[in-house]
């Protein structure tokens, strides 16, 4: 080889390190198939995470009937999971596209990490807080109405986004503690410290999880007796710490003797005065049955966001904590770690999702939304088929007993519905 051949060599060679070093331009990018396809992909992601988050943000904001306790839980869940998709997923994106080169800088790698597991955390522990208010809606419907007022709702917000805060914020200046070394040109590391994966994956998941599953475990227990009590037709309530059962016989229709007293249906009016009193209470336990449908059904919606809950999150925390015990436990470690990242985050993108499938209050909300530019005989006619029915206001026959006191004849009525 003579020396022209060496320089050219060496020339190369130099220029193979160059390109190396330097980030892919975007015809780098544009030149793979697979890198546009990709692309397409994660960003349809992010894309549908903000529109299906938005849409519930702007249905409990607008909607004055959807402004309880548990939307607003929901209306904190949707905030996070809304901002997952907004600041998360498009430089996770770009990361991944430009075949983990980071472009924005050492500073904003920890900003953007500490974000990510901010909005992360905010979302679980969303989730965790709105189990627990099911428990208790479910377990104690006399007292919870009181125990969960708007006031206490927003501080139960509050304490989720702070914890969530104390695990992010904070961590940047650990990470850059236990870093030994410079962060390489166009590298964004997530810290491998076994001390904070530990701590922050019990905080942000096992800890939630456990929560979660217990009460559920409880709601569906409660839920049962309750049904079987219904169905035999009595209902059982808890009242502080005496147990007060209510037999209310549940009629599908038709008339009920009232005994020899009062044959063919004929009664005075104070025994009218007395059964109107008996019926109007009677009504009031059938509101309360039929709020008790609603909140099974919210229950069961629930259990399934937190079961999808456990299918996107737990690998991802299962990687974890694995990459920082064992890194070289896991085989084709960078790619199992970004996927089970975007199966974690797709879960943000799930929720809204399986709101408009099982509750009706929020598909009704999301009609009103999207048919905005819509003719108006079109929003009307869609919007009927999501008014609800009057047979339907209450369910699984429960009835409505009222006395029409009828002064010239002056008899007694029981209408059942």
């Amino acid at each position: 080889m003579n020396a022209s051949e060496a320089n050219l060599t060496l020339a190369a060679a130099n220029a193979t390190d160059a390109a190396m070093e330097r980030p892919p331009t975007a015809a780098d990018i544009l030149s793979s198939v697979d890198n546009v396809v990709l692309a397409t992909v994660l960003l349809l992601f992010s894309v549908a995470t903000v529109f299906g988050n938005g849409l519930v943000i702007a249905a409990v904001v607008r909607e004055r009937y959807l402004h309880t306790a548990t939307n607003f839980f929901i209306l904190s869940l949707a905030v996070a999971d809304c901002l997952v998709g907004l600041v998360v997923m498009p430089f996770s994106a770009v990361y991944e596209v430009l075949e983990k080169q980071w472009l924005f800088g050492v500073n904003w790698c920890d900003v953007w990490r500490s974000l990510d597991v901010l909005f992360s955390t905010a979302s679980i522990l969303n989730l965790c807080v709105v189990s627990l208010d099911r428990y208790w809606a479910i377990t104690d419907p006399l007292t919870y109405p009181n125990r969960m007022s708007n006031k206490r709702a927003i501080v139960l917000i509050a304490t989720v986004w702070l914890c969530s805060s104390l695990i992010s914020f904070p961590a940047i200046v650990w990470w850059r503690m236990d870093r030994e070394g410079p962060v390489p040109d166009f590298k964004c590391p997530f810290t491998e410290n076994l001390g904070y994966l530990l701590f922050s994956s019990t905080i942000s998941f096992y800890l939630p999880l456990f929560v979660m599953v217990f009460t559920y475990c409880r709601i569906y227990r409660a839920a049962a007796i309750q049904t079987r009590s219904l169905k035999l037709g009595s209902k059982q309530v808890m009242m502080g710490s005496s147990e007060l059962e209510l037999t209310l016989r549940i009629h599908r229709g038709g008339t009920h003797g009232s005994g020899s007293s009062q044959e063919g249906g004929r009664c005075d009016e104070s025994s009218c005065n007395r059964v109107a009193s008996k019926n109007v209470r009677n009504f009031s336990f059938s509101r309360r049955l039929a709020k008790f449908a609603k909140e099974k059904k919210a229950a069961k919606t629930l259990g399934i966001v937190m079961g999808v809950f456990i299918v996107c999150w737990l690998p991802f925390f299962v990687v974890n904590l694995l990459s920082g015990m064992c890194r070289s436990c896991i085989e084709h470690e960078e790619l199992v770690s970004a996927i089970v990242t975007w199966l974690g985050w797709i879960n943000s993108s799930m929720n809204p999702v399986i709101y408009a499938c099982w509750s009706r209050d929020f598909r009704r909300a999301f009609a009103r939304i999207l048919c905005v530019c819509c003719p108006r005989r079109v929003r009307r006619r869609y919007q009927a088929t999501l008014r609800p029915r009057a047979s339907q206001r209450f369910s699984s026959g429960r009835f409505y007993s009222s006395c029409a006191l009828h002064h010239a004849s002056n008899s007694c009525q029981k209408t059942y519905i």
